[in-house]
C-alpha cells in the first residue's frame, strides 16, 4: 500500500509554484541560525510543509556538497538551467502522504473489515485530483492527508474505546492547523462528532473499564449522584445520566484540542517568541480570505468569471475530479446508507465520513476565494465512502442466488473495480491533473466547464522542444504570467513576459487562455498565432494543453523575393530565392546581393555563405565570403523555419572587362571548407555544388 502510493507521486513530479520552495529553505535557515521568530513565514501558516519539505532540502544539499544558500541560488547546469532542487521536497511530502495513506488503510480495516480497508487504501492512493496535488511543493494535499487521519482517529476512539485514537486524533489536528487554516473545520467536526455519540446514549463511558485516565471527579457530578441517591425520582436519573454524558464529552473534547494546541506550540518556534502575532496573521488572512475573492479571473461554465464564481464551480469540480469508479460508488454508498437507516441499522463510522465530506464541501462553498485545490480534502473522506459503498455492492451481488456458492464473487467485483481505476488513473502519468471523470465526457466536455492545466501540464514538455534545438540557450521565450517559473526551470534560454520585444517564440499554455489572465499583454499574438500552424503542442485526452508558436518571421510569401528560387542545401538548408540591387552595372560599382534562407532550426554547424562572380569561362572575377546575416547569424542560431534575409555585397574591379558574367551562390563548412550538397527542386544535383542565380551585364563606366 506504501509503494501504491508513493511511486507515482515520487516519480517524475511536475511542481510548478516555487513560493513554499523557498519558505522551507528560509524557514530551515531561521530555525538553524536561532531566529525563531524567522519561522513565521506565512500566515496560512504552513509550518508542516516547510518542516518537511526543509528538511528533505536540506538532505539533499548535504548530499550534493551543497552550502545553504546555494538552494536558493543553485548552480547552472550543463544546459545552463538553474536547477532548483524541487523534486527532493515534494519526495518528503510524498513519504508523509503516503504513510498517512498506509495509516488510513490501517484504521479503515480495524473499523469497517479488510475489504474496506484494502478499497479505500487503493482508492486513496489512486485518487488522481489528489495525485495532482500530491506532485506538488505546497500545503493542500499534505492537509487533506492529515484532516483524514485525524477524523479517522476520532472516530476509531468514539466506536473503538481505544484511549490512544483520541490522542493521535488530537495531534494529526494540530498537524493539520500548522498546515493551512481550513483545518479549522475539524474543531465544530470533533465536537458535533464527540457530543453526537455521547448525548445520543450511544457510547458507554470508555473509562470505566479503563480507570485511570482521571480519577478526579468535578462536584456537580457529585451533586447529581447524591440528587439521584436522594431522590429516585426518573427526572433526577435522567439528569445524573446526562450529565455524565456532557462531562465526558467535555472531557474528550478538551482532551483532544490540549493535545492539538500542544502540538500546534511545540512544533512552531514562532509561537515561542511572537504568539500573538502569529495568531492574528491566521486570523485576519482566515477572515480576507472568507470575504474577498481572488483578485484574478476564474474560468467556469464557458465564461471568464472575476469574483466568487459560486458554489456551483466546486460541484463541477467534485463532478469531474473524481473518477467512474468513485463517484458511482460512492453515490451506491449513500444508497446503503439510506437502506440501512430506514432498517435501523445505522452504520456510524460511514456516515461521518460523509458527513465529513459534505461538512467540509459547505464550508468552502460559500467561502468568496475559490479555487480548485481548496475542495481537496473532501475528496479523501468521498474515496472512504466510495471504498465502502463498493465493498457493499459487491456484497449485495454475491448474495444473488445464482452467486451464491460462488464465495469469490465480492473480491472479484472489488478487485476488477479497482483495477479499472488504477487503469484510468495511471494512464495519466505523470500529469494527473489532465484525467476528468470519463461518465460526464471526461476533458473534452469538462475544457466547457473547469479551468484546465491549472498544474502548467506540458510546459516542461514544451521547454525541452526548445532545448532541442542547437542554440536553445540564446534563444528567447515569452509566456503568460502565471508559469513563467514552471518554464524557466526546465528552459535553458531566456524567459520573458510574453508581450515584450525581441522574442524567439510564444509559449501558451490552455489555463491562461481559457481565464484570458492579462490578455491585452498576450491577446494579438495568440491571434497571430492561430493563423498559422504552431510549431509545436501537445494534447492530453484529444484536448491541446500547450502551444508553442513562431515569434520569428517564418512566411516566405512577407518577403520581398524578387527571384523565387526552391533549392536544397545539406539536409538542413533551402534557398527560397534572391533579390538583386540592379542586373547591369559599371566595373567599379558594388552589387548588392540578397538572399532568403530558411531551415529546420537544426543546424549545429556554422556554415558560411559564398557568393561568387564568375566570367563565361568559369573565372572567379569578383566574391563574397561571410557568416550570413552580415556575420551575426550564424547557421547554427537558424530557427525552425524562420526565413533570413541575407544580404551580401561583390565589389567589381575597375579592370573588369565589359561583358556578360554568371553570378552563383552556395554554402560550406567553415571548417572542412567542403560545400554543401546543393539540390534543384527537380531532385538534380547541381554542378562543384553552386546555385546560378543569372546572368549578370557588366559594361565600362
Amino acid at each position: 500500500m506504501f509503494l501504491l502510493a508513493l511511486l507515482p507521486r515520487l516519480i517524475y513530479p511536475v511542481s510548478w509554484p516555487m513560493q513554499w520552495y523557498e519558505r522551507s529553505v528560509r524557514f530551515w535557515d531561521a530555525l538553524l541560525a536561532g531566529d525563531l521568530a524567522g519561522t513565521y513565514q506565512r500566515s496560512h501558516p504552513g509550518v508542516t510543509t516547510m518542516w518537511i519539505a526543509g528538511l528533505g532540502l536540506r538532505v539533499y544539499a548535504a548530499a550534493h556538497g551543497w552550502s545553504g544558500g546555494e538552494l536558493l541560488d543553485p548552480p547552472l547546469t550543463s544546459l545552463g538551467i538553474r536547477h532548483y532542487p524541487i523534486e527532493a521536497g515534494v519526495a518528503a511530502l510524498s513519504v508523509i502522504i503516503s504513510l498517512c495513506i498506509c495509516l488510513a488503510y490501517v484504521l479503515l480495516a480495524r473499523l469497517l473489515g479488510w475489504r474496506v480497508g484494502i478499497a479505500g487504501g487503493c482508492l486513496l492512493a489512486l485518487d488522481p485530483f489528489y495525485l495532482a496535488r500530491s506532485k506538488v511543493l505546497h500545503l493542500d494535499a499534505l492537509l487533506a492527508a492529515l484532516m483524514l487521519v485525524s477524523a479517522l482517529f476520532l472516530i476509531g476512539y468514539l466506536y473503538g474505546e481505544r484511549r490512544l485514537h483520541l490522542l493521535l486524533s488530537g495531534a494529526f489536528a494540530g498537524l493539520a492547523f500548522l498546515t493551512k487554516s481550513p483545518a479549522a473545520f475539524l474543531i465544530p467536526y470533533a465536537v458535533l462528532a464527540t457530543a453526537s455519540r455521547y448525548v445520543t446514549g450511544e457510547r458507554n463511558r470508555v473509562f470505566q473499564k479503563k480507570p485511570g485516565f482521571s480519577s478526579v471527579k468535578p462536584q456537580f457530578i457529585e451533586k447529581i449522584r447524591f440528587m439521584c441517591l436522594w431522590d429516585g425520582s426518573v427526572r433526577a436519573s435522567k439528569m445524573c445520566t446526562c450529565g455524565r454524558r456532557l462531562w465526558e464529552a467535555a472531557r474528550d473534547l478538551g482532551v483532544w484540542g490540549l493535545v492539538a494546541a500542544c502540538v500546534f506550540v511545540l512544533l512552531w518556534p514562532a509561537m515561542w517568541v511572537i504568539p500573538g502575532e502569529a495568531l492574528s496573521g491566521i486570523v485576519q488572512r482566515t477572515q480576507f480570505h472568507i470575504e474577498t475573492a481572488h483578485y484574478n479571473p476564474n474560468f467556469f461554465a464557458g465564461r471568464v468569471t472575476v469574483g466568487d464564481p459560486g458554489p456551483l464551480y466546486y460541484v463541477a469540480t467534485l463532478a469531474w475530479k473524481t473518477t467512474l469508479i468513485t463517484l458511482p460508488a460512492g453515490c451506491v454508498a449513500i444508497f446503503f446508507l439510506l437502506r440501512q437507516r430506514k432498517r435501523g441499522e445505522d452504520n456510524m463510522p460511514v456516515w461521518w465520513m460523509l458527513i465529513h465530506a459534505v461538512g467540509f464541501f459547505f464550508v468552502v462553498a460559500f467561502v468568496a476565494k475559490k479555487g480548485m485545490r481548496y475542495l481537496l480534502p473532501t475528496f479523501p473522506a468521498l474515496d472512504v465512502l466510495a471504498a465502502w459503498g463498493l465493498v457493499q455492492m459487491a456484497s449485495a451481488i454475491g448474495r444473488w442466488d445464482r452467486l451464491r456458492k460462488l464465495t469469490g464473487v465480492p473480491s472479484a467485483i472489488i478487485v476488477i473495480a479497482l483495477v479499472a481505476q488504477a487503469g484510468t488513473v495511471l494512464r495519466h502519468h505523470p500529469y494527473y491533473g489532465t484525467h476528468h471523470n470519463l461518465l460526464l465526457g471526461g476533458t473534452w466536455v469538462a475544457r466547457h466547464m473547469l479551468p484546465l492545466g491549472d498544474q502548467g501540464e506540458g510546459l516542461d514538455l514544451a521547454a525541452r522542444f526548445i532545448n532541442s534545438y542547437p542554440g536553445a540557450e540564446l534563444m528567447t521565450a515569452g509566456l503568460q504570467e502565471r508559469f513563467t517559473a514552471l518554464f524557466r526551470r526546465n528552459f535553458a534560454g531566456r524567459t520573458r513576459a510574453i508581450g515584450q520585444a525581441d522574442v524567439d517564440y510564444w509559449v501558451f499554455a490552455i489555463n491562461g487562455n481559457q481565464r484570458e489572465h492579462l490578455i491585452e499583454h498576450w491577446g494579438e499574438y495568440w491571434e497571430t498565432c492561430q493563423q498559422t500552424e504552431p510549431l509545436w503542442s501537445v494534447s492530453f485526452d484529444g484536448v491541446p494543453y500547450v502551444w508553442v508558436c513562431r515569434a520569428y518571421p517564418h512566411e516566405p510569401e512577407a518577403f520581398p523575393i524578387e527571384h523565387r528560387l526552391d533549392v536544397q542545401l545539406g539536409d538542413h538548408i533551402r534557398l527560397l530565392g534572391y533579390r538583386l540591387s540592379e542586373s547591369e552595372l559599371s566595373t567599379g560599382d558594388t552589387l548588392t546581393v540578397t538572399l532568403f534562407w530558411q531551415s529546420d532550426g537544426r543546424l549545429a554547424l556554422d556554415d558560411h555563405v559564398f557568393v561568387h562572380l564568375l566570367s563565361t569561362d568559369g573565372l572567379l572575377v569578383a566574391q563574397h565570403d561571410s557568416v550570413p546575416g552580415q556575420g551575426e547569424r550564424p547557421t547554427w542560431s537558424w530557427r525552425d523555419m524562420e526565413v533570413l534575409q541575407d544580404e551580401h555585397a561583390l565589389i567589381t574591379d575597375l579592370s573588369l572587362p565589359s561583358g556578360t558574367y554568371v553570378l552563383s551562390v552556395g554554402m560550406y563548412d567553415s571548417l572542412t571548407e567542403v560545400r554543401l550538397p546543393a539540390v534543384s527542386p527537380t531532385g538534380e544535383r547541381l554542378a562543384e555544388d553552386r546555385i546560378p542565380l543569372g546572368n549578370i551585364q557588366v559594361t565600362l563606366p
